[in-house]
């Protein structure tokens, strides 16, 4: 059996690149929060957070689906990252209504953050019960030259609507409560 040497300083070079690499190697991803969203309310928020571990972001453009027969997104506004940073921003709504996909685009003009916080909240309606998956379709995050940034993105994200939220299409509850009076 032959054995390997290895030099005390390749040792000591190999720990030193584990330490320098171990920050690149956490996690920079785009999320939704609350991870199971459970509404007690017709009409409620979801956020996409961005959390960068260290890399600075210029701008973020994904799609995310949802089902639509379970929930109406009725609108999606810029987060802190961008509202609170004081810089201008660019932030748009690809979203066409109706349909069963979140897509927005966004960007800081001239500068970067590597700030972890909310980039959109969504505004979400109820229309019945069930559980809707929240699934990242695409996730594209860009540095101040343009050049795409490793980024992941959440996994099994849901909404859970229970039956004690008052829904809109409600329109044999609404013919039972005429005979109740």
């Amino acid at each position: 059996m032959k054995r390997i040497f290895i030099p005390a300083r390749a040792l000591i070079l190999l720990f030193v690149c584990a330490l320098l690499l171990s920050p690149a190697a956490q996690a920079q991803i785009l999320r939704v929060d609350p991870h199971v969203s459970i509404p007690d309310n017709e009409v409620f928020t979801i956020d996409i957070r961005v959390e960068c571990a260290g890399q600075a972001v210029m701008g973020v453009e994904t799609s995310i689906a949802f089902d639509p027969y379970l929930v109406r997104l009725d609108s999606i506004v810029p987060g802190p990252w961008f509202t609170a940073s004081g810089e201008d921003f660019f932030f748009w709504d690809y979203t066409v209504p109706g349909t069963s996909n979140i897509h927005f685009a966004s960007s800081l003009l001239d500068a970067e953050s590597d700030q972890d916080e909310c980039v959109a909240i969504c505004y979400f309606s109820v229309l019945t019960y069930g559980q809707s998956p929240l699934i990242f379709q695409d996730v594209d995050l860009r540095n101040g030259v343009n050049d795409p940034l490793p980024f992941d993105h959440s996994t099994g994200d849901l909404i859970i609507l229970d039956d004690a939220v008052a829904v809109e299409s409600t329109g044999l509850g609404r013919l039972k409560a005429l005979y109740r009076r």
